[in-house]
């Protein structure tokens, strides 16, 4: 039986996933969720799409950034009038193969689901991009659960269960501090927040990986390789 990996916001970040990949060890055996937001500000968002996209074990969620990245893309006029508004368009309309990719990219992103509930060794996940507590309401808002931080601002998680979220790079909730950013765990530890800020470097922000078995966290970091 294999190991369970939660990441969020890699944001592009291509190489750093590649990286991390082979620093878990994943394999056919392992399950990996991806809470979002696999898009914009980096310079690879392909690599980050034919991966999530294309390994039946990783199970990608959707972040505020493919949300918009659809909406966009579905808008003719705001695509014909209205430059998207970071580097992800520009970047798949530079080459010939992802350019012809595009439309498979959208089909993608539009398919996501916005949250998942999992047990693992007798405790119950809620996984979703910015906040989990729509996942217990019987109408479930979309835009509560990729955008809200009301939980993180908080930070508090629910009782009876452990939210593991993204959205908000742990650097933020640490106050800015220039140290590599890490994981990071409410007091009670029914709250996990699981974005790094891969895309920031100059912010000690980097790419982390928890395994749910064994709690586990992993790092790399961007001009650094494997930590």
């Amino acid at each position: 039986m294999g190991y369970t990996y939660v990441m969020s916001d890699i944001h592009g970040m291509g190489a750093l996933l590649e990286e991390m990949l082979e620093k878990i060890s994943f394999s056919e055996d392992d399950v990996l969720y991806i809470l979002g937001d696999m898009i914009d500000r980096g310079p690879d968002p392909a690599k980050v799409l034919d991966i999530a996209s294309s390994c039946g074990n990783i199970i990608p969620l959707k972040g505020n950034h493919e949300d918009e990245f659809v909406s966009w893309y579905d808008n003719e006029i705001s695509r014909m009038f209205q430059k998207y508004y970071y580097n992800t368009y520009d970047i798949l309309m530079d080459s010939e193969r992802t350019r012809e990719k595009l439309p498979e990219y959208v089909s993608f992103m539009k398919s996501l689901p916005l949250y998942k509930k999992i047990k693992r060794d007798g405790g119950c996940f809620l996984l979703a991009h910015a906040s989990t507590e729509e996942i217990l309401q019987v109408w479930k808002r979309k835009e509560r659960l990729i955008w809200d931080t009301s939980m993180v601002d908080r930070k508090k998680g629910i009782p009876g269960y452990v939210s593991i979220v993204g959205h908000v790079p742990t650097f933020v909730i640490r106050g800015f501090s220039k140290a590599p950013a890490t994981i990071w765990h409410s007091a009670d530890d029914r709250l996990i927040v699981v974005d790094c800020g891969a895309a920031f470097p100059e912010l000690g922000g980097r790419l982390g990986c928890l395994c749910l078995e064994t709690r586990e966290e992993f790092y790399v970091s961007a001009g650094h390789g494997m930590e």
